[in-house]
């Protein structure tokens, strides 16, 4: 049911915590099995496109804290999906063995709660909403 709500920024503000929620309950759902959340699948998607990376390009590439980063590597040590390689002084984040197994199995349920997701708001509606949450946060992140 559509609602037409004239948007202010209180408006707004709900309005995209609103969507977030469900966007991320939406793709939660086809990682249950895992017992992984998105954030926890695309950290180890971007481990798999990358190979090797440090927790700050990994906080950087996420747009999250890295102390939040640190809490998900943690996690994700534990369920043997990822490992530690120094390289010098530096300390690089790889995937383990069971993780780059694991991997294609997750980069599958991804697409298909990405495919799913643009058939049920439609492909455009992705898209288009997606350009404008880009370029709204590049835009405060001016400031």
């Amino acid at each position: 049911m559509y609602i037409h709500v004239k948007f202010n920024l209180p408006a707004m503000h709900l309005a995209a915590n609103s969507f977030s929620r469900e966007i991320s309950q939406h793709f939660d759902a086809y990682f249950q099995q895992y017992k992984l959340a998105t954030s926890y699948v695309e950290l180890l998607l971007l481990l798999h496109e990358h190979e090797k990376l440090s927790q700050k390009e990994i906080a950087e590439q996420m747009n999250l804290a890295p102390s939040t980063i640190t809490r998900f590597i943690k996690k994700l040590e534990k369920k043997g999906l990822t490992g530690k390689e120094k390289d010098g002084r530096s300390v690089l984040i790889v995937l383990s063995k069971k993780g780059r197994q694991t991997v294609p199995e997750l980069s599958k349920a991804y697409n298909r709660a990405k495919t799913d997701l643009e058939k049920k708001i439609g492909e455009k509606f992705v898209h288009t909403t997606g350009q404008l949450l880009e370029h709204g946060v590049a835009v405060i992140k001016e400031d």
